[in-house]
């Protein structure tokens, strides 16, 4: 199958975001894809005052009803590597930050909330505090479908790789690992850990990427890649907003599997 990662640079206006995913979603399927994925805080990237003020219940979250439409009118699978939506009709103080899967006639086919939250401090100067706006995901969340059995994982995930391997261990050739990765951390581990991921799991890693400046003058690093099971790096994105596309194989998984005795 032919994959398309969205390299994005999302900022704090739903409807700039919505039609940057639109016309990503159309140029993938012309092109010839039959996935596309989107980076975490694709629908919004903004201060944390205002992601909750931006954020809605699933069912009514407007960048997810576009997506949904533009799946089905153009028959291709996607990811929203992230949105911000209300866990519950009761609980409004803190948000859910959710991975979803819509397959070619805009059904929703998998759900999955972030589970390791991004508390750490960077430097003196930079620090993040997910767990105060966010409530951690508790499942571990596996998709089966016509492209083959895909793990579902956001961002900071990457460093608990007891995750990937569960993953693997459930049948999944493919992992999805949507982020806005800083670039203090993302120059240094960003594709050592995509690579990590891929070489224990024997799993193709699918990584699109936020990148550029954000609100508060927050960068990301962006290099959306596409890793093969056995660890090499098939595309990287450059140093923009851009689609990058590979070619991938889930025998290819299940054969280098098959190696080192994994099912």
């Amino acid at each position: 199958m032919r994959v398309a990662l969205a390299q994005m640079n999302s900022v704090p206006d739903l409807n700039l975001n919505i039609k940057n995913i639109q016309d990503n979603i159309k140029a993938a399927k012309n092109d010839g894809a039959d996935f596309i994925l989107f980076p975490e805080n694709c629908g919004f990237m903004g201060k944390g005052v205002e992601m909750l003020s931006n954020a809605f219940e699933e069912s009514s979250h407007p960048v997810l009803i576009a997506a949904r439409e533009a799946a089905n009118k153009h028959g291709i699978f996607v990811l929203l590597g992230s949105i911000a939506v209300f866990p519950s009709k009761a609980n409004r103080s803190k948000l859910a930050n959710r991975s979803l899967f819509i397959d070619r006639q805009g059904n929703i086919c998998g759900r999955y909330d972030k589970i390791n939250m991004f508390d750490a401090n960077i430097s003196a100067r930079e620090s993040y505090n997910e767990s105060h706006r966010y409530i951690a995901g508790s499942e571990i969340v596996a998709v089966e479908n016509e492209l083959g059995k895909i793990g579902l994982t956001i961002c900071y995930d990457i460093r608990s790789p007891e995750l990937y391997i569960k993953l693997s261990s459930l049948g999944c050739n493919i992992i999805t690992i949507p982020s806005a990765f800083t670039v203090n951390t993302g120059k240094f581990h960003w594709e050592v850990l995509l690579r990590a991921r891929a070489i224990e799991t024997s799993c193709w890693i699918l990584a699109p990427a936020q990148i550029g400046i954000h609100y508060n003058n927050r960068e990301t690093w962006g290099h959306s890649m596409v890793i093969d099971p056995w660890g090499n790096k098939i595309v990287e994105a450059q140093n923009k907003q851009q689609l990058i596309y590979a070619e991938v194989d889930v025998n290819k998984s299940k054969e280098i599997k098959s190696i080192w005795g994994k099912k």
